[in-house]
């Protein structure tokens, strides 16, 4: 599993006239706390999070903030690494009142992802940049740009630097390893992403969670069989690694038995926490998707946004209308989705602003692209200023890549392939994007660059809503005489 946590050295701390000194080795990172059990408590839980015992990590980071509440990193990385969205938001206000507490490099990383928490873009990336420049020899601060570039910003190609050099730093540093894989696979370097991966396992090898990654990276290459073997040998090294078992219902449902991917999910959910019972959820219900079942689909995503809505989690409510909206036949119903789904976001919510702004992002994106199958550009135009309204505020890279891939199907359904082709490109991980970017190739005559495209889009093996609707048809398109065209259509079809 693609993880999300970091490590830090065990810091050496020196009492001097009650006032705490913080030392740390050459490649450590800050830990400033007055109390030896929270900082025991703090490195037990990074111990387990590097090994994606999600659960355990997080109370014990939880019992190093009550042990020290003014213990700050501790703090910020509940506010980061939390699965609840509101605890983030707490946490992170705790982060910020702690922060004069801490050493100065603690004091950049809080003011980093707290600023990014509240989309506060530039001075988060002041804060980043800043402790990069001063602490080049930290591992860990590398590992965290590449991870926060990654998974924060999906933007593989450009953390797969921060990555690499940490593992030069300490090659021996597991993490870095397991994440740079997943970059190049999500660029589509499989040899590389399999290469360092193969490491990783060899660091691990009594861990569940390097089988985990080793099956996802082989399911995203479409090697479902070796995937199914790699989640079922982390299941046997450690029965209770639930995302393994996800892992299973994602295969399945990639390889067609909708019936079976229930199933698996179905034992996921059984031991999940409340965000992840959301989350896994909406992958449940684009099984329904995948199979032509819409009314099975609607009941299922409804379902999801009833759980989410109780749960106060309103960017998981917005997803699940707006993943209704995307394989309506019926344009009407679909826009009643997408309004549900920004009423959702437009309540008032105890989340991170950042979260609210990426899912408005997807779904104004959404509206943009139903009305340009409806063929009403004009309205479509209106909805993309929205959206570069929204980037103003928040100069994310997820609101950015919504944007971009808009205004490249705008562009597309305009005739102005050449035009088009930077927006999307800029978006190309998205399978939308992919489809209108392809046609953007045949239409300048980049005909080499098309087939490369298709060919990643035919592989597309993420289980992603956005899979379940444009690559089946896709891959049916491509074996029929007929050439592919991007618009004109139903929003999901």
């Amino acid at each position: 599993m693609l993880k999300f946590f970091i490590r830090v050295v065990v810091l050496a701390v020196l009492f001097c006239g009650g006032i705490l000194a913080c030392a740390k080795t050459p490649d450590g990172m800050e830990m400033t706390t007055k109390s030896a059990k929270a900082r025991a408590s703090f490195v037990d839980g990074l111990a387990k999070m590097e090994t994606l015992h999600i659960d355990e990590g997080l109370q014990s980071w939880r019992n190093a903030a009550k042990q020290d509440p003014n213990f700050a990193l501790a703090h910020i990385f509940l506010a980061y690494f939390a699965q609840d969205p509101t605890e983030q938001v707490r946490e992170r206000d705790k982060a910020l009142a702690t922060r004069p507490l801490a050493g100065p490099e603690e004091r950049l990383i809080v003011d980093w992802l707290a600023n990014a928490s509240k989309s506060k873009w530039i001075p988060a990336i002041q804060a980043m940049n800043e402790a990069l420049v001063k602490y080049k020899q930290d591992r860990h601060l590398a590992w965290l740009a590449g991870w926060w570039l990654l998974l924060a910003q999906d933007q593989p190609g450009q953390a797969i630097p921060h990555f690499e050099r940490a593992i030069k730093i300490d090659p021996t540093f597991a993490d870095p390893w397991n994440e740079v894989a997943y970059c190049y696979a999500r660029t589509g370097n499989f040899d590389q992403a399999f290469q360092h991966i193969k490491r990783y396992t060899e660091l691990l090898p009594n861990e569940a969670n390097p089988q985990d990654s080793f099956a996802e990276i082989s399911r995203m290459a479409g090697r479902f069989e070796e995937a199914l073997a790699h989640y079922r040998a982390s299941l046997k090294i450690d029965p209770t690694f639930t995302v393994s078992q996800l892992g299973l219902g994602d295969t399945y449902a990639l390889m067609g038995d909708q019936v079976r991917a229930r199933a698996e999910y179905a034992i996921a959910l059984q031991k999940a926490t409340k965000v992840q019972a959301v989350q896994w959820s909406l992958q449940s219900a684009a099984t329904y998707v995948r199979e032509g079942d819409w009314s099975g689909a609607d009941a299922a995503f409804q379902a999801a946004a009833q759980s989410a809505n109780h749960e106060d989690f309103a960017n998981l409510q917005a997803e699940a209308y707006r993943s209704m909206a995307l394989y309506q036949k019926d344009p009407e119903k679909a826009l009643d989705s997408l309004r549900r789904a920004e009423t959702a976001l437009h309540d008032t919510h105890k989340i991170p602003q950042l979260l609210i702004d990426q899912e408005l992002s997807l779904v104004l994106r959404a509206r943009t692209e139903q009305a340009i199958a409806g063929g009403n550009l004009e309205r479509a135009a209106m909805v993309l200023q929205q959206i570069e309204n929204l980037i103003g505020a928040t100069p994310d890279a997820v609101v950015r890549a919504s944007y971009n891939g808009a205004a490249g199907d705008l562009l597309v359904a305009q005739g102005k392939y050449a035009d088009a082709i930077g927006h999307l490109e800029d978006d190309i991980r998205s399978p939308y994007s992919m489809r209108s970017l392809i046609v953007a190739y045949e239409k300048t005559g980049a005909t080499d660059r098309a087939k490369e495209l298709s060919a990643r889009l035919l592989g597309f093996n993420e289980p992603l809503i956005e899979q379940a609707i444009i690559v089946p048809a896709f891959r049916k398109s491509q074996s029929e005489p007929k050439a592919i065209t991007t618009h004109g259509h139903h929003l999901g079809q």
